[in-house]
């Protein structure tokens, strides 16, 4: 693989790669690597996808544009963001992942987009045509508020497996970055600064599930704990315990705010129907998790800040849910 361009580009594109290495072909084939030379693709992946940097030799077409960066074991999609983020050249800075195909003119929509005075703008979010009942749930949980069909707006959120933002506004906020970049906890700092994120539906990927069940429930237990850890961790103790309690009531919250989010687009109400199994074992899942978040909470010396912060990144927020 070849080394770091050496000054630097206008864009980095950071692909977070967790289980998802075989979406790659096709990845690539979309972005165009060598096709844009001034652009700058980092692949950041996990152990569990080993092909990668074999995958990204077959697809890179030859640029000198393409890194690839291996986390350590146990890394989550926000690690491997944050360390492409701090690798990266470019004065902007797209975050995204292998569970999502770019539309044919991504990097060029990137590359136009206007960041005067807006400190992210992210896209839609679509699901593949023959996704089974496995990725409309996690098409669900994860991306419903960012489906299309969708108007460009200001927004209260975006997704950050479609995002672009001004590096130097990341890197504003390290004591945020070393945790991962968990995108919701960026934003909020960024909304208190005056600055707004935008949504702009000419940016767009589909989301093409390869989690198995197994590691898309982890991982639901895993976030559902740390956002329940850094929920309770910002209340004093009477408000940790209260959270505690309503907790058995979570899943039913997060059902009627997904429930919601299919009005008025025909797609995700049929996924609603076709996926209603494995979004009921998803949704306990995370709420499991953010119980135990909770309860984590309650010991003395636990209730810190858990993962950035990220009070805005459940399914019932808006956030993607990752």
């Amino acid at each position: 693989m070849t080394g770091a361009p050496p000054s630097p580009v206008g864009l980095s594109i950071v692909l977070a790669v967790q289980h998802a290495q075989d979406n790659l072909p096709d990845i690539l084939a979309a972005l165009r690597p060598a096709a844009h030379p001034g652009v700058e693709f980092i692949l950041c992946h996990t152990p569990a996808d080993p092909r990668t940097p074999e995958l990204a030799d077959l697809g890179g077409g030859g640029g000198g544009n393409l890194r690839v960066l291996r986390a350590p074991a146990g890394s989550l999609i926000p690690h491997l963001w944050r360390d492409g983020i701090l690798a990266a050249r470019g004065e902007r800075v797209a975050t995204t992942t292998a569970h999502c195909i770019p539309a044919a003119d991504w990097v060029e929509r990137l590359a136009a987009a206007d960041l005067e005075g807006i400190a992210g703008v992210g896209g839609t979010i679509g699901n593949a045509p023959d996704s089974d009942a496995k990725g409309w749930a996690v098409q669900l949980l994860r991306y419903a508020p960012f489906a299309p069909p969708q108007a460009a707006r200001d927004v209260h959120e975006i997704a950050a497996d479609n995002a672009l933002y001004r590096r130097a506004d990341l890197l504003r906020h390290r004591d945020l970055l070393a945790q991962g970049f968990w995108e919701p906890s960026f934003h909020a700092r960024f909304r208190a600064e005056g600055l707004r994120l935008r949504l702009d539906p000419t940016l767009r990927v589909t989301h093409r599930n390869r989690y198995t069940a197994a590691q898309f429930a982890a991982m639901r237990l895993a976030h559902g704990r740390a956002f329940g850890l850094a929920r309770a961790g910002a209340l004093p103790l009477p408000g940790r315990l209260r959270l505690a309690l309503l907790s058995p009531g979570v899943p039913l919250v997060l059902l009627r705010r997904i429930v919601a989010a299919t009005r008025g687009k025909p797609a995700l109400r049929g996924g609603l129907i076709r996926g209603a199994g494995w979004l009921a074992v998803f949704l306990l899942s995370w709420s499991a998790g953010e119980a135990r978040g909770y309860a984590a909470s309650l010991v003395p010396g636990r209730g810190g800040r858990g993962a950035g912060g990220r009070i805005g990144d459940r399914p019932d927020s808006g956030g993607s849910g990752r």
